[in-house]
């Protein structure tokens, strides 16, 4: 749509040559000579800015032009939104694998103490056990 706004607007421009037709309104012989040409006044319009009419083929070129850098437009449009999927995507994936990593880290934190209790039980038994073993020793010396 904004294309066709661009192209009609390019079409409808005024011919240079036009321009040099007309007469300047500021140089106007007839104006009336009570007047002050400084006072600004409120009964004529603004002038306004014209540009040169474009050859067709120009303008037809433009379009082209303008068609295509829509096209990549959308274009870049669509990597964009696919490249913000693909971050989202991979960001959920991380806060999953870290949720993970603290579940595990977890359970070796458990896993460590249950072996270091562990340990410290065969530690306890141990030396009642040695002793147990050298009172044996030492009955069946006397024995024999």
């Amino acid at each position: 749509m904004a294309e066709m706004a661009i192209l009609l607007f390019i079409t409808n421009l005024e011919d240079p040559e036009e321009d040099d037709l007309e007469e300047d309104p500021e140089a106007d012989p007839q104006e009336d000579p009570g007047e002050d040409p400084d006072e600004e006044s409120f009964d004529r319009m603004p002038p306004t800015l014209r540009a040169p009419k474009r050859p067709r083929f120009e303008v037809e070129q433009l379009a082209q032009e303008l068609r295509d850098v829509n096209a990549r437009h959308a274009e870049l449009c669509s990597v964009v939104n696919r490249m913000e999927t693909d971050i989202t995507q991979l960001t959920t994936h991380v806060q999953e694998e870290e949720h993970r990593a603290e579940i595990a880290e977890g359970r070796l934190i458990e896993l460590e103490a249950q072996v270091a209790s562990d340990f410290e039980e065969e530690e306890e038994l141990v030396p009642a056990q040695d002793a147990d073993a050298d009172s044996d020793v030492d009955s069946m010396i006397e024995d024999a």
